[in-house]
């Protein structure tokens, strides 16, 4: 997670891996002098938000999850393993309102669940409130929604 900068505001993939190429590989490269030119205000803010991620590693993901985008939540997995949990549905179609899930599976990092509609589907509700983080392809979009009314 410390090699994380992108969940910093303003800096993304392209920032990142200009980081990586200069040695700013983790947290801990980013110290002075910076082997490439950056404003003093940016240098604050990352300083800033350096600090404040090292203090959240120890148990506040929604710091992480708040910042990062979607497509690059499942960095903070290795740190966050025992609270994360990845997802995927599948369904009769692809409106939620009148087709079915059929299938859904949990990813905890140590087993994958199977949920299965007629057997066991009642069972995921108790099981993913165990997670903090949830790990999705097209979760916001489809998967969570989808969940979220079909099981209310």
């Amino acid at each position: 997670m410390n090699n994380t900068f992108i969940h910093i505001p303003g800096i993304g993939r392209k920032t990142e891996k200009r980081f990586w190429a200069a040695g700013i590989r983790s947290w801990d490269d980013f110290i002075e002098p910076l082997p490439i030119p950056l404003p003093a205000a940016k240098k604050v803010l990352i300083n800033n938000h350096v600090d404040r991620s090292r203090h959240c590693l120890t148990g506040k993901s929604a710091y992480f999850t708040d910042l990062l985008p979607t497509s690059q939540q499942w960095r903070i997995f290795p740190h966050f393993s025992q609270s994360t949990a990845f997802l995927d549905i599948e369904t009769t179609g692809l409106d939620g309102y009148s087709n079915k899930i059929t299938t859904i599976a949990l990813y905890d990092g140590h087993s994958i669940f199977h949920y299965v509609n007629g057997e066991n589907l009642d069972d995921f509700r108790e099981d993913i409130s165990r997670n903090e983080v949830i790990v999705t392809y097209n979760g916001k979009c489809f998967d969570i929604p989808f969940i979220e009314n079909y099981l209310g």
